[in-house]
């Protein structure tokens, strides 16, 4: 029987299913356009060769894929997905689990074709196609893997079950941009909580201190006469200083912009035609020069107060340092917080990105603070000047080892 290339090439029937040509696929470009053709014709030999064929074809062994790419053969979704891999796979099983299953069927004619046609449906909504939300295909295995593991790090187990041990490229398997959509979306949302959860408090205080510090770098700048600034430098100092403080992220460059205009109101930002340039306005030197001039001791007292405040509960709430008979690597970085080594560095070296230092001598000043504060009772009394056994910093320790007299 000759085919009709106009129908599809499996069942030769006129549907109102729409007909697919692999030749018309726009997501698969050059030579690789005819490997469907050459993936259905084997599949549909080894479906011969075991003696399953899903439905009755109307053309045998001698049809190429050169035939098929000349005439621009078509077929109905549907009817493709029959001669999937998934289905060859679960043909295969069937056959060896019941080698005898044709001997019974022998001298039957084949089952005509039923004239219900398979719906295509959203494997996520579990909705069909309509004019304003088609469907797509699951086109790569890469894309097989991210959709499963955005479900599994979700743990969305109504959608796990649908997925679980099947090859969704080979089934065909279909989806709506929109649901897709909505997916990554969930999954982004969803790594942006594990990430916050995972933060650390000393991070978020150092990340801080960081923005200060560059911000008092461009005070000076402006100050000394530098109006002119590339974006890129300000990133690139940003991102070295948090990595000397061992936090390494990605910063984006455009939020950091928007954070130094939100502190430097004066400030613009212009696009030379290759960098990003903030520019400051020749008046912003002599504000600042007026700002320092100024001062509002209330407003100094009522800042010193809050800073007082916020290392004094820091101080109260960090575990210290527990002395297991070694002094590890960091330990004494580790027994301050970083607050209270934040507000040292600040006092010995000011508020600079380009000249801070975090050395020796920082730490023992905030080991000294750390070891003397004393804790305010309700009654508004001070404890005794008896030192805290959990605010035992490591100077204090190396110093009873060389002092004392037992």
């Amino acid at each position: 029987m000759e085919l009709d290339f106009s129908r599809c090439i499996i069942c030769q029937e006129k549907t109102a299913e729409e007909l697919r040509c692999p030749l018309l696929n726009p997501s698969v470009g050059g030579d690789k356009k005819s490997a469907a053709y050459q993936s259905f014709l084997t599949n549909v030999e080894k479906f011969r060769e075991i003696d399953l064929l899903p439905t009755e074809l109307k053309f045998g062994s001698d049809e190429t894929v050169d035939t098929f790419v000349n005439n621009s053969a078509s077929w109905h979704e549907s009817c493709h997905v029959q001669f999937s891999n998934y289905k060859l796979a679960r043909a295969r099983k069937r056959k060896e689990s019941n080698p005898h299953e044709n001997e019974s069927e022998q001298g039957r004619q084949p089952r005509k074709r039923r004239s219900i046609i398979m719906i295509e449906q959203c494997f996520l909504c579990e909705k069909g196609a309509d004019t304003d939300n088609p469907l797509h295909h699951v086109s790569s295995y890469d894309m097989d893997t991210g959709i499963k593991t955005m479900i599994s790090e979700l743990q969305d187990t109504e959608l796990f079950a649908r997925i679980v041990g099947s090859d969704l490229m080979a089934m065909d398997a279909t989806y709506h941009l929109t649901c897709l959509t909505h997916l990554r979306n969930r999954y982004r949302s969803h790594m942006r909580q594990l990430q916050k959860a995972t933060i650390n408090t000393d991070d978020i205080m150092n990340e801080a201190r960081t923005f200060v510090e560059l911000a008092g770098y461009i005070e000076m700048s402006v100050n000394a006469g530098t109006l002119i600034f590339k974006l890129s430098e300000f990133h690139t100092l940003y991102v070295n200083r948090l990595e000397e403080l061992n936090i390494i992220k990605t910063i984006n460059k455009t939020r950091l912009k928007e954070q130094l205009l939100e502190r430097f109101p004066d400030a613009q930002a212009q696009h030379d035609g290759r960098n990003i340039v903030i520019i400051f306005k020749d008046g912003m030197k002599d504000m600042i020069k007026d700002a320092m001039k100024k001062r509002d001791f209330t407003e100094d007292a009522q800042i010193l107060a809050q800073a007082a405040t916020i290392v004094r509960k820091d101080i109260f709430h960090h575990e210290g340092f527990q002395f297991t008979g070694q002094f590890p690597p960091g330990c004494q970085e580790k027994s301050l917080p970083s607050s209270l080594q934040c507000l040292v560095s600040m006092i010995l070296n000011g508020p600079n990105l380009i000249e801070s230092d975090d050395s020796q001598v920082c730490l023992t000043v905030g080991q000294t603070i750390f070891h003397n504060v004393k804790k305010r009772k309700p009654n508004f009394v001070y404890e005794s000047p008896a030192h805290s056994k959990q605010r035992t910093s490591t100077t204090n320790l190396h110093w009873h080892k060389y002092t004392r007299t037992d």
